[in-house]
């Protein structure tokens, strides 16, 4: 489909039945799909793109009779964006400096408020560009994306001059019919998609006829930039694969803004595809408490009969009757393994052989392995979706390092049906996070809630000599924010009893009360937060909104529009800790005025638990808390940080256990915050919100 633009900007695209069979591939005698922006999808009256798309494309044109190359505004970095530095913010500008001026690294501890994204981007950017380094903003999720693009764009209209590129995961810039494909699968169904020619955008990105198009939208997101992964993709995404023009242009960025696994998940090629070395990069980590987390889940995987069972029909219905043979020989060795010396247990540690000797009694286990994966590529072309890829992938790890892992086999439930479920579990987040730190020129920790910084430096590799670790005050009133640790209730699992769950829904109910306006109750798990609110339910006497784990995106998008709906009246939203809610939405203001905290999210007792425990003992001699009692407390802090999000702000927070009093828990909550200890936290909220008036 060619697109050419009209003298004022605008899209010219052939009109007619024909230019949505090309789009959409329909016949001539086919029933037509409804018109939908072919940039966001919006359904439209007209054909091509919406209203709002084609006016952002015509203010990016504005001005231009010619799309080549634009005179680049000779870069720097002279001005910071706002009239006054808050004293932590600069304190912490002025520590980033000093550490990349002797190639150091920084755990930086900044909690909300303080303006972390400006104090780390501003001495960055001043630093890169006059020693031709580039930045690598790592992130985990979208809104943390915006918020730096945000930033940069603030930056950009005080004059600074610096070139960005925001990307974010490959599946969410790509122009195919992606949508619920398992993200462990898109990259074989891309590889296999390229390797065969049938993409078509990929195609028009190689394609030579169209350099002069493809340097004309560069020269637009050079000129108009910083612009997010959306915008770009606006321009880009109805003609070419919008990852690979963004990586284009990455190679000239100043700033390039990212998933951790952009650079931690594939390291080397990435910055490879750049032209660039490992000493080029100043990496600063977003909410790098979760960095750690995230790349020991990368590195781990799972398989079970269930799924395995499921890719032996796939493979019948494919007539891949050798491969449906191969994956029955998988089943039977898990299920040897089970009978051999699983027995009553649920679970148990298992040898990387007797698993492997167990499948090669098929074939040759690499022969399997390659064989699976290539008929899952044909499968993921026809239906975006294999299990046999996903049985492949798996097979293809297990047999990987044994330092650092841990494999495992359990009994559980999947579906409502008994299932075995093999895992090799990584416990070593540094395997790969450890040889990129140690490259990089420097690399900045920075979060909320990094502490004990010394965790974080340790799990991820960082070498001491090069680190500096700093927590920095909170630029919010004291007397703004008000903790309480409740007495005489705790959800330790020896204790959870319906009295026990009684005593805490009246303390929710009555807190939930006491707070004006908008409360958030956050939960260690699903069960408990259903076994308290079904104790405190009618005793609440305000809207409620429950989290479900089955909730769409739509769905909980909404809970904001809910939130501030009640705001007058008063909602509370009854959510999980380490949810889509505790870490993922911002309330500011009058949205949320006050925190329940029930019970510790320590996980449940396991293999996987103990493993990690054990790993980290021989390794730090802190085997118990950093690998049980700190992430727990980690993600505690984050879910209580959604009250207080600006200096105006005023809130309580309600940590309902007693086992928060606990010296090795207390220890690590900021040195800074003070703590009203009550049986009954009530009195305590309506004292505070009273005197606030």
């Amino acid at each position: 489909m060619d697109i050419s633009f009209n003298p004022d900007g605008s899209l010219k695209l052939p009109r007619g039945a024909a230019w949505r069979r090309q789009r959409y591939g329909q016949s001539s005698g086919s029933v037509e799909k409804p018109e939908r922006c072919i940039s966001c999808q919006r359904p439209i009256r007209h054909r091509g793109y919406c209203l709002q798309c084609n006016i952002k494309k015509k203010e990016l044109l504005s001005g231009k009779e010619e799309y080549g190359e634009v005179a680049a505004k000779p870069k720097s970095i002279a001005t910071f964006p706002h009239p006054s530095v808050r004293p932590s913010q600069q304190e912490m500008i002025e520590d980033i400096r000093s550490a990349l001026a002797k190639r150091g690294h920084l755990v930086a501890d900044a909690p909300t408020g303080l303006g972390k994204t400006i104090a780390a981007l501003y001495p960055a950017l001043e630093y890169a560009i006059k020693n031709q380094k580039t930045i690598f903003f790592l992130t985990s999720r979208l809104s943390q994306h915006r918020a730096a693009i945000d930033t940069l764009k603030l930056m950009k209209r005080f004059g600074n001059s610096f070139s960005t590129v925001d990307m974010v995961g490959k599946m969410h810039l790509c122009s195919q019919d992606v949508e619920g494909m398992p993200g462990s699968m898109f990259y074989n169904f891309c590889g296999a998609m390229v390797q065969d020619k049938k993409c078509d955008y990929y195609n028009n990105y190689k394609s030579e006829a169209l350099a002069n198009e493809r340097n004309s939208l560069h020269a637009i997101m050079r000129q108009k930039g910083p612009l997010s992964s959306q915008e770009t993709m606006s321009i880009a995404s109805a003609r070419f694969c919008t990852y690979e023009m963004l990586m284009d242009a990455a190679g000239s960025a100043d700033v390039i803004i990212g998933d951790y696994f952009h650079l931690f998940g594939r390291g080397g090629a990435f910055l490879k595809r750049l032209g660039k070395e490992p000493g080029d990069c100043i990496i600063i980590i977003d909410e790098a408490h979760n960095l750690a987390a995230r790349l020991r889940e990368y590195l781990s995987s799972r398989i079970s009969t269930y799924w395995c069972e499921a890719a032996v029909k796939e493979a019948r219905d494919f007539e891949e009757d050798e491969a449906a043979g191969w994956l029955e020989a998988v089943i039977d060795a898990i299920h040897n393994l089970a009978t051999k010396s699983l027995l009553e247990k649920k679970e148990m540690f298992v040898e990387k052989k007797s698993f492997v000797e167990g499948v090669e009694e098929a074939g040759g286990y690499d022969e399997i392995v390659s064989g699976l994966i290539s008929i899952g590529k044909v499968v993921l072309e026809e239906k975006k979706a294999s299990s046999i890829d996903r049985v492949a992938a798996f097979l293809n790890s297990w047999t990987g390092d044994d330092h650092g892992y841990a494999r495992i086999l359990s009994k559980e439930r999947i579906r409502d049906k008994d299932t075995l479920v093999l895992q090799y579990n990584c416990l070593d987040p540094s395997l790969i996070s450890a040889e990129i730190i140690k490259g990089s020129h420097s690399t900045i920790l920075m979060s909320g809630t990094l502490s004990p910084t010394e965790m974080h430096r340790d799990l991820l590799g960082m070498e001491a000599e090069r680190t500096t670790m700093k927590s920095y005050p909170s630029p919010f009133p004291e007397n703004n924010r008000k903790n309480i640790i409740v007495t005489g209730i705790t959800t330790q699992y020896k204790q959870r009893t319906p009295e026990t769950f009684a005593r805490i829904g009246d303390v929710v109910a009555k807190s939930a009360g006491a707070i004006r306006g908008n409360a958030a109750v956050f939960f260690p798990s699903y069960e408990v937060l259903n076994r308290v609110y079904a104790t405190a339910k009618d005793l609440i006497n305000k809207h409620v909104i429950l989290e479900r784990s089955e909730m769409s995106k739509e769905q909980r998008d909404k809970v904001k529009d809910d939130m501030r709906l009640h705001a007058g009246s008063g909602a509370v939203l009854f959510g999980v800790i380490g949810g889509s809610f505790s870490e993922g939405i911002d309330l500011p203001g009058e949205l949320l005025n006050g925190v329940v905290i029930v019970g510790l999210p320590l996980e449940r007792p396991s293999l996987s638990v103990q493993a990690l425990v054990d790993y980290y003992e021989q390794r730090f001699h802190r085997g118990r808390n950093y690998g049980y009692v700190y992430p727990a407390l980690i993600k505690a802090m984050q879910a209580a940080g959604r009250c207080i999000r600006s200096e105006s702000d005023r809130g309580v927070i309600v940590f309902a256990d007693e086992r928060f009093l606990w010296k090795n828990y207390n220890s690590v909550f900021p040195k800074s915050w003070k703590f009203a200890v009550a049986e009954d936290p009530e009195k305590e909220i309506r004292a505070f919100f009273d005197a606030g008036g």
